[in-house]
C-alpha cells in the first residue's frame, strides 16, 4: 500500500478494478453463494463501494479535507447529497473520462474528454441509490414492485464505469491534475498533466 498522495489515490483505482471485478465474477456465474438474491446483494454490495471509493478518491491528496467529507458522508444515505458535499470541498472531484492521446507536434499529448458511454454524475446517483436498497431486506408488507427497474443491465453499469476511468483526469483539491490509465490487469499508470499556455 502506497501513502503518498498519489499512491493513495492509485490504491483507489486498485480497489475498484478488484471490486468491478468481483462484480463481473458473479455476474459471469464464476462465483456464487449459491443462493442468487445473495449474488445479487454482492454486487450491488461492491457497485455501492466502488461508487464511493470514486467519489472520495479526488480527496485523498489531501487527508484534512477528506476526513471531513467522510465524516458527513456518514450522515448521508443520499447519493445527490453526498456528491453536493463533495462538490462543496472539490468543485470537480468527479473523473474526467478522456479519448486516447493525441501526439502534439511539440511532443506533448492532448487528451480530449470522451463525450458519452460512461458513468455521469446523474448515473451514478441512479446506480447508488439502486445498490443502496439492495442493502436492506425487503419489507415483506410493501406495496412496492419488487422488479427493480434499472437503466442499465450489470454488464451496461460495469461497462459505464469502466469507461468513466480506463483513461480519466482527475482534478484535486489544490487545482493539481493527474492523469490516470487503469488497464484490466497490470501496473496503474499516473501522470502529473501539465496545464497548456
Amino acid at each position: 500500500m502506497q501513502h503518498s498522495a498519489t499512491g493513495r489515490y492509485v490504491n483507489c483505482m486498485e480497489e475498484i478494478r478488484g471490486r468491478v471485478s468481483v462484480v463481473e465474477a458473479v455476474g459471469q456465474h464464476r462465483v456464487t453463494t449459491g443462493l442468487q438474491r445473495c449474488d445479487i446483494e454482492i454486487v450491488f454490495l461492491q457497485m455501492r463501494k466502488v461508487l464511493e471509493l470514486i467519489a472520495f478518491a479526488s480527496l485523498t491528496a489531501n487527508k484534512e479535507k477528506y476526513s471531513l467529507a467522510h465524516a458527513k458522508f456518514a450522515e448521508h444515505w443520499n447519493a445527490k447529497r453526498m456528491l453536493e458535499e463533495l462538490a462543496k470541498i472539490n468543485p470537480a472531484f468527479y473523473p474526467i473520462p478522456m479519448a486516447h492521446p493525441v501526439l502534439q507536434p511539440s511532443g506533448m499529448k492532448h487528451w480530449e474528454p470522451l463525450t458519452e458511454g460512461f458513468l455521469t454524475r446523474d448515473d451514478f446517483v441512479k446506480l447508488y441509490d439502486t445498490a443502496s436498497e439492495f442493502l436492506h431486506v425487503t419489507n415483506p408488507f410493501t406495496i412496492k414492485d419488487p422488479q427493480m427497474q434499472m437503466a442499465y443491465s450489470m454488464k451496461g453499469w460495469v461497462e459505464r464505469i469502466k469507461a468513466l476511468l480506463a483513461l480519466h483526469m482527475m482534478t484535486l483539491v489544490d487545482d493539481q491534475r493527474w492523469i490516470i490509465q487503469i488497464p484490466d490487469s497490470g501496473e496503474i499508470k499516473l501522470l502529473i498533466a501539465v496545464p497548456r499556455n
